[in-house]
C-alpha cells in the first residue's frame, strides 16, 4: 500500500485533450468543479496508468453503488480537504481520507454518528480533544471507504477504538489502519489489508 499527497494548488493544469479523456460523470463534475477538478483527475488517471501499466487514453472508471469510483487492474481511494490531496493505491480495497484540523462547531453531533460508543465514551473521558476527534474522523470515513460504504454508518458497521497505538477496529475480519499526517495542519487515515 502507498498513498501520495499533493498540494492541491500545486498540481499542473490540464488541457483539453485531457478533457476529452474523461467519462459522462466526470464531465458533469468538471462542469460544476472546473479546471482543478481536472487537473485532479488527470493526475489520478496518470497514476493509475503508471501502476497498471494500462494507457491513460484506456483507464476507464466503473462506479459503486454509492458512486465510488473504481479502476478494477488497480485499487484507488482519494480524498481532498482544503489545499491537500491524498491518492492512495493497494493491490486489494483500500480507503482514504484527510481533513484540515479546525475547530467545528457541531463536533459533538458528528462525533456520536461516526464513533461507537465505547470509543465516544473515552472521547468525553478525555475532554474532546480536537486531534483525537479528527484522527476518528478520519479512520471511519478510511473504514467506510474501504468497505464500499459511508461514513454516516461506521459507528455500527465498523466500530473502533483510538488510542496510543492508534485505530484498534473492534470487528472481524478488519482492515489495518494507519493513521498519518499529510501535510502541517492535516491528519489522515488509511484503511487496507495487509
Amino acid at each position: 500500500m502507498h498513498y501520495l499527497v499533493y498540494e492541491r494548488d500545486a498540481i499542473p493544469a490540464a488541457d483539453a485533450a485531457d478533457a476529452a479523456l474523461l467519462d459522462e460523470r466526470e464531465r458533469a463534475e468538471h462542469a460544476r468543479r472546473g479546471a482543478p477538478y481536472l487537473a485532479e483527475r488527470m493526475l489520478l488517471r496518470r497514476e493509475l496508468s503508471r501502476l497498471s501499466g494500462v494507457p491513460v487514453q484506456d483507464v476507464r472508471f466503473t462506479y459503486s453503488a454509492n458512486g465510488k469510483p473504481e479502476f478494477p487492474p488497480q485499487p484507488f481511494n482519494l480524498s481532498h480537504s482544503g489545499n491537500c490531496l491524498c491518492l492512495a493505491f493497494h493491490h486489494r480495497a483500500v480507503g482514504v481520507d484527510v481533513e484540515r484540523v479546525r475547530p467545528r462547531r457541531l463536533m459533538h453531533a458528528v462525533a456520536a454518528r461516526i464513533m461507537a460508543p465505547r470509543q465516544l465514551q473515552a472521547f468525553h473521558a478525555r475532554g474532546c480533544p480536537l486531534q483525537e476527534f479528527y484522527a476518528c474522523w478520519c479512520a471511519a470515513e478510511a473504514l467506510a471507504k474501504h468497505a464500499g460504504g459511508t461514513i454516516w454508518g461506521a459507528a455500527g458497521e465498523h466500530p473502533f477504538l483510538y488510542g496510543e497505538s492508534g485505530i484498534s477496529p473492534l470487528f472481524s475480519p478488519a482492515p489495518r489502519v494507519e493513521l498519518f499526517s499529510p501535510a502541517e495542519g492535516y491528519l489522515g487515515a488509511v484503511a487496507f489489508e495487509p
